[in-house]
């Protein structure tokens, strides 16, 4: 690892490559608070939930809540690479409406570079390796493989939220039009992006459905969440999970992206297998499917379940941090 120190302290220099959904957002906020990460720059992936210019205009605001927003952020393009595979329309008014929830207001704006070349530039400039977290379609990373591959040797690791590797996918749960039990929405979105990345060679940790979907939000965490009144990123929080209804109560909401942000440099909370990941693109009901390929896939490692009370008890710790009760 070549990552550097201030004030004694390990900083982990990351660039986060988003879609800007809700759960990206406390994400987000939760890795900008703490205190081993060195946010380089913000990346909007313009395939997924999210359009890329609301997407980043939307980052921005974010980030004000921690005073963070002059971070540099840039959108990508809004086409997957191959097919046509998009979240509902309506779900991406949502989103890009913030699901109609305030956001502070940024005197920053968007880069007008684009997200692969806000990349290229952080990187080839970076005196350290990069490590990255993908909480979206990989979109914008396949490009930058692509389009700079001596680069892809900068990277330290690829820490990814997507796939479902032995678990069913998450498909249908957002629309019944699409008749596929196996993909995740971030590796449907763009299958063939997401190939590219896992056969870089750049070292891949994936967090699938299969970790994930065991850390559902429960009526303690909202509790926690309701204890710390006035706090910014729990009143956000608060305020995404009451669009959610009464799925809270059913404890049926995971916090997908938060889970896997909870793993960047912490791989001991996780338990960690490797195996060999090949993506289904054939226009079929497996297309975005992470298959277990022995023969054809690409060696990787993932997270088969997370440690529940290290994952809490360090999320809660972090943006409770500058309590004077914590």
């Amino acid at each position: 690892m070549n990552w550097f120190m201030i004030s004694d302290t390990l900083k982990i220099p990351l660039i986060i490559d988003t879609d800007m959904a809700p759960d990206d957002w406390v994400a987000i906020l939760y890795m900008g608070k703490r205190k081993d990460i060195d946010i380089k720059a913000i990346t909007i992936s313009g395939t997924g939930e999210a359009h890329g210019s609301k997407g980043a205009e939307n980052c921005l605001r974010l980030l004000n809540i921690i005073n963070n927003d002059d971070i540099p952020v840039a959108y990508g393009n809004g086409q997957p690479i191959k097919y046509n595979h998009h979240f509902p329309k309506l779900m991406r008014f949502a989103v890009d409406k913030r699901l109609f929830i305030k956001f502070p207001k940024s005197e920053y704006h968007p880069l007008e570079e684009s997200a692969i070349q806000l990349l290229k530039n952080h990187i080839e400039k970076s005196k350290t390796n990069i490590v990255i977290l993908a909480l979206g379609p990989l979109t914008n990373l396949a490009e930058f493989i692509n389009k700079f591959p001596p680069l892809k040797e900068k990277i330290e690791k690829i820490y990814i939220m997507g796939g479902a590797v032995e678990v069913e996918g998450n498909i249908s749960s957002v629309s019944r039009k699409i008749d596929n039990p196996y993909a995740e929405w971030n590796i449907y979105c763009d299958p063939h992006a997401a190939n590219i990345v896992f056969e870089s060679g750049i070292p891949i940790v994936l967090v699938p459905l299969d970790a994930t979907d065991q850390l559902p939000v429960d009526k303690a965490f909202v509790k926690k969440l309701k204890s710390k009144d006035g706090d910014e990123i729990s009143t956000l929080m608060l305020k995404i999970l009451k669009r959610f209804g009464s799925r809270v109560e059913r404890e049926e909401v995971p916090f997908w992206d938060l889970v896997a942000a909870s793993v960047v440099g912490r791989d001991e909370i996780a338990n960690i297998r490797k195996t060999k990941i090949h993506v289904i693109e054939t226009e079929n009901e497996k297309s975005g499917f992470t298959k277990e390929d022995n023969k054809n896939g690409a060696e990787i490692q993932y997270c088969t379940s997370v440690d529940k009370e290290k994952y809490e008890s360090h999320f809660f710790n972090t943006i409770f941090a500058d309590s004077k009760e914590n």
